[in-house]
């Protein structure tokens, strides 16, 4: 019913971005039915959306929800690609210096996420550290619980469970 409701949504859609927000609605339902293809598929569409209309950030969005998509789904190399791929968009555009280092920041985020998927805790580490020091850097109270997140993910991966539990304490509490 809700895909029907969607559906319907998009067909009135009065501009790219009540589009784009059906379709990213679109694409939840999927991912939450497991649909992972036509969650892919529904990001691919957003993405020429944003291709269209030379909408960089959006662009870099959808790339970025695709990596996360194909990490849920277990395709680590894949994820990375994309979110590699979503790091240029940002690089190679005309945004802001500012923007371009959150975006550098923001991978460093992903790309121990990657590790953590390949069981590679070493570079998770890595990439966790040069987060924590650069959301803290950046004041980013959003980002700050994002580091404290994949210092939680890396205890879990080490299986020391009380710092596991002390760091999540401190990340987003509406993150499940």
């Amino acid at each position: 019913q809700a895909l029907a409701e969607l559906d319907n949504i998009a067909k009135k859609a009065r501009n790219d971005g009540e589009t784009r927000n059906g379709l990213f609605a679109t694409t939840v339902v999927h991912v939450d039915q497991g649909q992972w293809a036509k969650a892919l598929a529904d990001v691919d569409k957003q993405y020429k959306l944003g291709e269209k209309t030379k909408d960089v950030p959006a662009m870099a969005g959808d790339l970025t929800l695709k990596g996360n998509i194909l990490l849920e789904m277990g395709k680590a190399d894949e994820a990375k690609a994309a979110f590699d791929r979503a790091l240029k968009t940002i690089q190679d555009s005309d945004l802001s210096a500012e923007i371009k280092a959150n975006n550098v920041r923001a991978s460093h985020f992903n790309l121990a996420r990657v590790a953590l998927a390949k069981k590679n805790v070493a570079d998770a580490k890595m990439h966790a550290e040069e987060f924590r020091k650069a959301a803290e850097a950046s004041n980013n109270p959003n980002q700050v619980k994002l580091s404290h997140e994949l210092a939680g993910l890396i205890a879990m991966a080490e299986k020391d469970n009380d710092k596991a539990i002390a760091e999540l304490a401190q990340a987003n509490q509406q993150n499940p």
